[in-house]
């Protein structure tokens, strides 16, 4: 029944609010209206009806630049825009690693992606997703980038996370918190332990480097730094960033090699990521 109830006030959310976009699946919404109707609201509905109801797919919300997917929430703000901006900055804050290939798609689709501070703040999430599933990971990772960047990133993110065969069981350069690195609050005397709410925070590259023109990749290319804090010997992590002149206006990584270098020990356990 709770599931019925938050369909139907986010529902009444995006019709009253107007700057708002809700979306469900057409089950979702058939089956809310179903159990308004018959009176599933009053409390007549059976245990039964009740947990079919439930299993309905989540549905997500858009108000300005947050979305809201089940109870995780991804918040971007910035001035990056396609024309070069002295000192633009961006920040990208979420409260939980997505659950799913679906949630992540849904993130990248409908916010992060439309901007390209946004998609660079999907790389750490990728990552740790990766970390969690491998499957799942190369799904999120191939979703949000172009060009060769997958396959550099595949032949080189494994050996940096997950030991092999050929790594001895302590080798300080097989980290599994790697994805952990580049969010705020972050640093190798804490274990890589972010704080929380997760943010990524991202500076403008060089005007020379920012809108080129690619006619290999068919597509324009940004330069930007994402901030670490003391992960490795300098802070600034540099990703490019391309925009393909057909399809679908969404901005996708072309190169994010600094990323999946070796990072420092951590001095102290790492908890994991939510």
């Amino acid at each position: 029944m709770k599931k019925i109830f938050s369909q139907l006030f986010l529902l009444s959310l995006f019709v009253a609010g107007g700057t708002m976009f809700l979306s469900c699946s057409v089950k979702d919404v058939k089956e809310a209206a179903k159990a308004f109707e018959e009176g599933y609201v009053d409390g007549r509905g059976t245990s039964e009806e009740e947990e079919q109801v439930t299993e309905s797919d989540i549905c997500w919300l858009l108000d300005g630049n947050t979305l809201t997917y089940d109870t995780h929430t991804y918040t971007m703000d910035g001035n990056m825009e396609e024309d070069y901006v002295v000192g633009g900055k961006g920040k990208v804050t979420f409260t939980h690693v997505p659950s799913d290939y679906e949630e992540f798609c849904t993130v990248y689709e409908q916010l992060l992606g439309k901007t390209c501070y946004g998609v660079a703040a999907m790389l750490p999430m990728a990552f740790e997703m990766w970390g969690r599933d491998h499957e799942v990971g190369k799904q999120c990772i191939a979703l949000i980038t172009g060009g060769t960047c997958y396959n550099e990133i595949m032949r080189q993110l494994p050996a940096h996370m997950e030991l092999s065969s050929q790594s001895p069981a302590d080798d300080p350069y097989v980290q599994r918190c790697l994805p952990a690195a580049v969010l705020e609050g972050a640093s190798k005397e804490n274990g890589y332990n972010p704080k929380e709410p997760y943010t990524v925070n991202i500076s403008i590259g060089r005007k020379a480097q920012w809108a080129e023109e690619s006619e290999i990749l068919q597509a324009n290319v940004y330069q930007l730094y994402i901030i670490s804090g003391n992960a490795w010997n300098t802070e600034q992590r540099t990703v490019t960033i391309m925009l393909p002149w057909r399809g679908d206006n969404l901005y996708r990584v072309n190169n994010c090699s600094s990323l999946y270098v070796n990072i420092f020990a951590p001095r102290q356990n790492w908890n994991g990521l939510k």
